[in-house]
């Protein structure tokens, strides 16, 4: 039987490059919530709360900065383009 799906809508695969002492971080603490609780709890899981926790502050009117297409458009090597999954 596989795994049940978490993500409900289209997804996109990232591959993310960090530091040893995050991960061990957010596998420590993902581990406690999955002790704590009912279901599996992942450093994926973690990460993507984060990153749904950032796009509201970006879309909350109090920001202050300003995203634009050139912002949310995919960069080549040379532009500095990140890799990163979950």
């Amino acid at each position: 039987m596989g795994r049940p799906h978490k993500i409900r809508e289209d997804t996109k695969l990232y591959n993310l490059l960090m530091p040893q002492r995050q991960y061990d971080i957010l596998s420590t603490h993902s581990h406690n919530l999955t002790q704590a609780g009912i279901e599996k709890v992942t450093v994926a899981d973690l990460i993507r709360e984060a990153i749904d926790i950032y796009i509201e502050a970006i879309e909350d009117e109090e920001y202050e900065g300003e995203v634009t297409e050139k912002d949310t458009s995919v960069s080549g090597p040379q532009g500095g383009g990140v890799v990163a999954s979950c």
